[in-house]
């Protein structure tokens, strides 16, 4: 993908899915994410079209695998989120940020510091 795209709530959720799995059929992620099969089908399409996902078909099987990566994709939500105006606290860019982000808990740790020394006056870095 030559831009970052970006990924609704439901494409990111359907996408933590796939990395936990490795990749999953339709009715496997609608199970999985309590959606109907035809709505689950039609966010797997949106991915794909995206190129978040590819579809890989042996004989009748058809499977959904990531093709973005739990590193990249923040990237694409960031894109969306920074896109949409800030809301009430529920869609604060920051609150948004934590609630749909991986963040290694080391990550997390090392922003609180740098948060901590830039309110002193000083940088970590």
């Amino acid at each position: 993908m030559s831009e970052p795209q970006t990924l609704s709530e439901d494409e990111a959720h359907a996408m933590r899915l796939l990395w936990d799995r490795g990749g999953a059929s339709v009715s496997e992620l609608a199970r999985a994410s309590r959606l109907p099969a035809s709505a689950t089908l039609s966010i797997l399409q949106r991915l794909r079209r995206k190129g978040a996902v590819e579809r890989q078909q042996r004989g009748r099987d058809i499977r959904y695998l990531p093709r973005l990566n739990r590193q990249t994709a923040p990237t694409h939500t960031l894109g969306r989120l920074l896109a949409e105006p800030a809301g009430d606290d529920r869609n604060n860019l920051g609150v948004v940020v934590l609630r749909e982000s991986d963040i290694d808990p080391q990550d997390w740790a090392d922003l609180q510091a740098e948060i901590a020394a830039r309110a002193a006056g000083k940088s970590t870095r």
